[in-house]
């Protein structure tokens, strides 16, 4: 029991350093840091490259910039789904996972659609990890040599729910402020089997919850045309989200054959780097829209247990897209008043187990299509690759596809009475 004992207390430094073949829906790398982190705003900038921070619209809800939701002007309630499948290959064997889940709702309430006061709420996933892989080694005893496997399984994350406001002091200038509720659980097991009956297994078991808040603050600057015809077509936004400060409440639990022990819980504390995103959007003419964001979080000042985190580093996100507008005349036919978006996408993922980093590229393609009235079906796909097979690690080839409905409804009007 000594010699299994010994084996799980240092997995945490085994694992970085012998990536092996993900399993259970996800990719290996969510063992780093929190986990994948989720960066589209919503289903339509999923479909234009990740891009929103300066794009206006009164039709979608974008939970990453406030400011943004000035022109909604009717309630509206926006729910989504996922579907992420990896295709993972250390280069002599690969594997394909994948899972679906619901990636979220929100409901937006316009308060005053004049002064652009809008009030909305919900909730959106923030990271997930899921992975279950294997790894092996020896362990070197006083009197004799362990060989064994450990099979590391990881599930949870964290979710993120949201309340802001939004308010336009005159037309060309937006702001919003949100307060973000971080929470959730993450559960880590490792359980080690001996490659000789002469020695006993056991299994570690490691959940972490955590909980705290942030603020996100943004501007935009939009309809610039009396301050210069040049300007007119171009809107700018930026976006800030404050470091988060998170109680993390962590307990081990070890399993021996029979033999059970499980550690009290400890207190401790996880530092989220702050986020900052800005972004511009062009409009050549009535019916296209080009945007184009670059988001930035410094991962390296991020703290567990007050030390640094292994295997991160900074990241930058860089986005581009595109987006033919739908015809608003009646009468159109309805391939004319479906909306087409395209985009393309570079990451710099905060990423780096080993010291080795982990770049990541995606092209993108949406639709948005008119179901009845002001509602909305809005389809994206994403097909894109993340790392590599040098110095044995891993390659992922992604493909998400999302979809969500937006639903509106005129509340908080006046009608004249007879």
């Amino acid at each position: 029991m000594r010699r299994a004992l010994a084996v799980l207390m240092i997995i945490p430094l085994l694992l970085p350093a012998t990536i092996a073949l993900a399993g259970s829906g996800g990719s290996i790398y969510s063992f780093l840091g929190i986990g994948d982190l989720r960066l589209a705003p919503n289903v339509r900038a999923a479909g234009m490259g990740y891009t929103g921070y300066a794009i206006s619209t009164p039709h979608y809800i974008n939970t990453l910039s406030p400011a943004s939701w000035t022109r909604i002007e009717r309630a509206r309630i926006e729910a989504s789904m996922l579907y992420e499948g990896y295709q993972s290959t250390n280069g002599s064997i690969s594997r394909y996972l994948a899972r679906g889940d619901v990636n979220g709702a929100m409901l937006a309430l316009p308060l005053s659609p004049s002064r652009g006061i809008v009030v909305a709420a919900g909730f959106t996933p923030f990271s997930n990890v899921n992975y279950n892989t294997y790894t092996a080694g020896t362990f070197t005893g006083t009197a004799d040599t362990m060989a064994y496997s450990i099979n590391h399984t990881g599930t949870g994350g964290i979710s993120k729910g949201q309340i802001g406001i939004s308010y336009a002091p005159t037309r060309s200038i937006a702001l919003g402020v949100v307060l973000n509720y971080l929470f959730g659980t993450v559960e880590k097991t490792s359980t080690v089997t001996p490659r000789s009956t002469a020695f006993a297994g056991g299994t570690q078991n490691e959940e972490t919850t955590m909980n705290g808040t942030t603020f996100t603050i943004s501007a935009m600057l939009d309809s610039l045309e009396n301050v210069s015809s040049f300007l007119a077509p171009f809107s700018f936004g930026f976006s800030l989200t404050t470091r988060a400060h998170l109680t993390s409440t962590h307990r081990y639990t070890y399993l021996f054959t029979t033999l059970r022990d499980t550690t009290a819980e400890t207190e401790e504390y996880l530092t989220i780097p702050a986020t900052l995103g800005i972004g511009i959007s062009y409009r050549p003419s009535a019916r296209w829209l080009i945007a184009a964001d670059v988001t930035t979080q410094a991962w390296r000042s991020a703290e567990y247990r007050g030390k640094s985190i292994e295997g991160i580093r900074n990241s930058t996100l860089v986005g581009i897209g595109f987006e033919r507008l739908p015809a608003r005349e009646a009468g159109q036919p309805l391939f004319d008043r479906i909306a087409y978006r395209f985009g393309a996408l570079y990451h710099a993922t905060y990423y780096a187990p080993n010291g080795d980093p982990v770049n990541a590229w995606a092209v993108t393609a949406g639709l948005g299509i008119p179901v009845s009235a002001d509602t909305r079906l809005n389809l994206a796909v994403e097909y894109g690759s993340r790392g590599s097979t040098n110095k044995g690690m891993i390659k992922d080839n992604i493909l998400r596809f999302s979809a969500s409905i937006t639903i509106s409804e005129l509340w908080f009007a006046r009608f004249e009475e007879d």
